[in-house]
């Protein structure tokens, strides 16, 4: 029996857009393919103040593929730990985020 994880798909397309930009400056990340190329999208970095921050979409992708879900739209929030003077603070920044499948 296959996991999730190991599941192909037909065609899938994702788009990130910062929700951090006062204009439309449309998505920051966008990826399509077929196969097992969507396994490439379920943890995503963008450039952050110390560090990246990170966005995981696999609860997301985990829901889609074992419910055979064909669309998400919503918003998902990215981790960023920064360090200043020995304190370290984590940071969260809405992303939002649309993913299309087909099987």
């Amino acid at each position: 029996m296959e996991t999730w994880k190991e599941q192909e798909v037909a065609e899938f397309a994702v788009a990130v857009i910062s929700k951090r930009s006062i204009s439309d400056v449309g998505a920051e990340y966008q990826k399509s393919g077929k196969g097992q190329d969507w396994q490439n999208c379920m943890t995503l970095q963008f450039e952050g103040f110390n560090d990246a921050r990170v966005l995981s979409l696999d609860h997301i992708w985990k829901d889609m593929i074992e419910n055979k879900k064909t669309e998400f739209s919503g918003e998902v929030l990215a981790c960023e730990t920064v360090s200043n003077s020995g304190e370290s603070v984590q940071l969260k920044t809405p992303y939002e985020v649309e993913i299309r499948v087909s099987y």
